[in-house]
């Protein structure tokens, strides 16, 4: 049996190899301040039946509280992790969140922008200090309650419609899956535009960091659950879909490994403290869905799901090694995070993977009750995904080309994988992808929804964040790179819904506006609308490729958008589907291989 699926393996990679890219040329970028030109720049409707938005599908952009808001002290927010750290080290204002883009102040604004878009949902994370400023349940902030309050009734009042309708597709469904990862939002008011909140992007209270050193200890669960408790009583007859919290498996990777706040001790930075504190985090997200389960859902009727961050993994060739080194990659990925919650424990690869290494005492386990309570714990899964990466058994050679994604300690140096390159070189690059979150891949969203569907079944993934970062962004012309960008996930994305089944449900793209990006400050932006951090004024302007979101939903079809001068335009019309189409195969024998014990 395994050799007649390496065989059908081989020969799907070894298609795959050739499969073509999508040819790029620079064009004549229009700086900030110079005179807008805000007429809709050329692209193709599409008629396609492949290219069409489901009737019931989301379409937003996103935001996060401590990237975005500012006001860090202001209304009664207490001090967050994050908030200590940049004040304890050498920064400067302009390298903090302090202010950030005062969206605290002019979120208003924003969402007016955000309706313009034709936007019918919108992302947002609620500040943890900002409604309990100790961290303390019983030290309530009403100032900070009432804010919130605020901004929903915003996202509500402006023109971002809801989708409305039966979903037209049943998913086929699988015994080993419980039922309520078939359940969708069926029908929803037409009064009542899509809020996405995440209930933890990073940013929870000093004062849990200082009473019991945060995510590594047992209580921080029960602070989490309180917390997501306040927030459904408080706010969710508004919200349609909680995301608990925002990519666990980055979050601890970073936090461990130096690069996020909290600022930790050397003695800390662990392999075993990664996997603790994605344990914790897993815990805490069961624990806050059954609780929402037993005391909401019948009358709010929202949905809870959680976040995981990937860089989806290719093999670097068809050799059967490489294959199996592109599974490890993405199991110790999102893996960590998805596989706990359908099947009740950690993938089977990734323990097998660091027995053999002899670090097994690197992972946690569950008890049984846990196993219990976080089996089918979850409605949705948020997906952050934004380029891939190829990869290869490690005995193949090569080397990694970002310390950002590997090195340091806990999975990603722990899953016996080479990483070869950042993205895939068949994929030609604009010229302003010199930030590695710039990186174009098109191929990413089709091939991880296969492989999503092929692992774990009909279970409905949302697309929390997918965006194109330009590094000291000076232009509003963001045609020819942002456009084209999303235009090209997006056309992938609609295939593998509407030709593979994938069981995508919506799409948020991050960031609505141009925020702060931690390590990188303001020089890292993805915005669909430009903020004048230069002048200080941070005045709001659309950029161009805000009219591909608008002309997108008004057709409820994505756009074929094309760089001005394209080398070849034909790599971005039937033939771009070549490679996502060839994972459907690759995703299948996978999983044969990996649900067939004989």
């Amino acid at each position: 049996m395994l050799s007649q699926k390496s065989a059908v393996l081989v020969l799907v990679a070894a298609v795959a190899l050739f499969a073509p890219g999508q040819a790029r040329a620079p064009t004549a970028q229009r700086a900030v301040g110079e005179d807008a030109d805000d007429s809709e720049p050329p692209m193709v409707t599409e008629t396609d039946p492949k290219y069409k938005i489901p009737d019931n599908f989301l379409i937003g952009a996103g935001s996060a509280a401590y990237q975005s808001e500012g006001a860090w002290n202001k209304d009664g927010k207490g001090e967050s992790v994050f908030d200590r750290y940049y004040h304890s080290g050498s920064f400067a204002t302009n390298m903090t969140g302090d202010i950030a883009c005062n969206s605290y102040e002019r979120f208003e604004e924003d969402m007016k922008l955000a309706a313009e878009m034709g936007l019918n949902s919108f992302r947002f994370s609620i500040a943890w200090t900002r409604i309990f400023p100790d961290g303390d349940i019983n030290n309530k902030n009403e100032k900070g309650v009432q804010y919130y309050h605020n901004l929903i009734k915003a996202i509500k009042a402006h023109n971002m419609k809801p989708v409305v309708g039966h979903r037209e597709r049943a998913p086929d469904r699988r015994p080993d899956l419980p039922i309520h990862a078939y359940t969708l939002f069926e029908i929803i008011s037409e009064s009542m535009p899509f809020c996405q909140v995440t209930i933890y992007h990073f940013d929870h209270p000093q004062a849990l960091q200082d009473k019991f050193g945060g995510w590594l200890s047992d209580q921080m669960i029960q602070s989490f659950t309180d917390f997501a408790d306040f927030l459904f009583s408080e706010y969710g007859k508004e919200v349609e879909y909680w995301l608990t919290l925002n990519e666990p498996n980055m979050h601890c990777i970073m936090v461990y490994n130096g690069a996020l706040a909290p600022d930790l001790p050397k003695a800390q930075k662990t392999s075993q403290n990664v996997y603790k504190c994605i344990h914790n985090e897993i815990l805490a997200h069961a624990a806050a869905y059954r609780l929402y389960e037993r005391k909401y859902r019948k009358d709010q009727g929202g949905r809870v799901g959680i976040g995981a961050l990937t860089f989806f993994a290719r093999p670097n060739s068809t050799k059967w090694d490489d294959i199996l080194a592109a599974e490890r990659a993405n199991y110790f990925e999102m893996g960590l995070i998805i596989n706990p919650i359908v099947f009740g424990e950690y993938p089977d690869v990734v323990r097998e993977t660091l027995a053999r290494a002899g670090k097994l005492d690197h992972l946690p386990t569950f008890t049984d009750a846990q196993k219990r309570e976080i089996k089918g714990a979850s409605d949705f899964f948020g997906i952050n995904s934004y380029f891939g990466m190829t990869v290869a058994d490690p005995n193949k050679g090569g080397h990694s080309t970002s310390p950002v994604i590997s090195g340091g300690v806990g999975p990603r140096n722990e899953n016996n994988v080479t990483i070869i390159a950042i993205g895939d070189s068949n994929d030609p690059q604009p010229d302003t992808s010199t930030d590695v979150f710039g990186k174009f891949n098109p191929w990413v969203l089709r091939d991880m929804g296969l492989w999503m569907k092929a692992r774990y079944g009909p279970v409905a993934v949302l697309i929390t964040e997918n965006g194109m970062a330009i590094s000291n962004e000076d232009s509003l012309d963001d045609w020819d790179s942002r456009a084209v960008y999303h235009s090209a996930y997006l056309r992938g994305m609609m295939q593998a819904v509407n030709e593979d089944g994938a069981n995508y449900i919506g799409y948020s793209q991050w960031s609505f506006l141009d925020d702060f990006e931690w390590s990188a400050g303001y020089t890292r932006n993805f915005g669909l609308v430009h903020v004048d951090y230069k002048h200080g004024t941070l005045d709001r302007t659309p950029k161009r490729s805000s009219h591909f979101f608008k002309r997108m939903m008004k057709d409820r079809s994505v756009p074929l958008v094309l760089p001005s001068r394209s080398a070849d335009t034909s790599a971005a019309g039937p033939g771009a589907a070549l490679p996502s189409a060839l994972t459907v195969l690759l995703a299948a024998a996978l999983s044969l291989l990996s649900h067939d014990s004989s």
